[in-house]
């Protein structure tokens, strides 16, 4: 196993927070690099995180630390492997993640926190059903997710803050949220790219860029990216802008609903 860089949860390891202490070892003694990375393989059913709070003491649920850099952790479909509780990634590099669902009913799904610019990889995973948001990017990360959903939270799908902080999202969905399907707020620039991109049925806006942010929109302007939302589908306030980019990579700023900035 340990040649291998291979841990499984839970045939080589009971639980994923007990893999993540183990991905340390592997990690130190195998001197991986982004091109061997450890990797933790998640089987199918449910598994249970451990409760932390993240550095500045918040307490949101049951999140457990991704231990390293160079790490893939990945499941066996997001309709087969369950994660009950969620991640927070704190200053590590090249994270991955792929196939898994999280859920999490006492914070969020996905929290990336301050750190020297962490740098994480999201393919084929959903969040789901979190009590706060599915995924918060912070502090300079950068983040690609790559076909996955953010869907039924209780605060927004996605949200993006705060300067030098990068999010792609990648033929990626955001419906039926408690707020925003994505919010970028503080210099944030996000970055929508894919067909299948689709920001549907939220209880407040699709987009709301505030405080300078920017949502980049690499799509036609006639592409219907977001849609059917209850407050407005584009909202901008203070500075925040959202533009659909053509293919010579000139802007077409495309104007936004009214939204109520004071929900947020």
């Amino acid at each position: 196993m340990l040649k291998k860089n291979v841990i499984r949860v839970p045939e080589g390891c009971p639980t994923v927070h007990q893999a993540m202490e183990l991905a340390v070892i592997f990690s130190e003694r195998n001197e991986c690099t982004r091109e061997n990375p450890v990797k933790v393989e998640v089987g199918e059913g449910e598994h249970v995180m451990v409760g932390v709070a993240d550095t500045a003491g918040n307490y949101n649920g049951l999140l457990t630390h991704v231990s390293c850099n160079n790490i893939t952790i990945f499941g066996r479909g997001r309709s087969k492997t369950t994660i009950l509780g969620g991640f927070y990634v704190n200053g590590k590099q090249n994270v991955k993640m792929e196939q898994l669902c999280v859920t999490n009913d006492a914070g969020y799904g996905l929290v990336y926190c301050e750190g020297s610019g962490p740098n994480v990889d999201l393919t084929e995973c959903c969040f789901k059903k979190c009590q706060k948001s599915g995924m918060e990017v912070r502090e300079g990360a950068t983040v690609i997710a790559t076909r996955c959903g953010f869907m039924e939270n209780g605060e927004c799908g996605v949200i993006c803050c705060h300067a030098n902080t990068k999010v792609r999202l990648n033929d990626s969905t955001m419906h039926h949220n408690g707020q925003a399907g994505l919010w970028a707020y503080g210099h944030a620039v996000v970055d929508l790219h894919g067909t299948k991109t689709d920001i549907h049925s939220n209880k407040k806006c699709g987009i709301f860029s505030v405080e300078n942010a920017k949502v980049n929109i690499h799509l036609p302007s006639q592409h219907n990216t977001t849609h059917d939302n209850n407050d407005a589908n584009r909202a901008q306030y203070g500075g925040g802008s959202i533009a659909n980019i053509n293919a010579d990579g000139t802007f077409t700023h495309v104007e936004a609903d009214d939204g109520d900035d004071d929900d947020y």
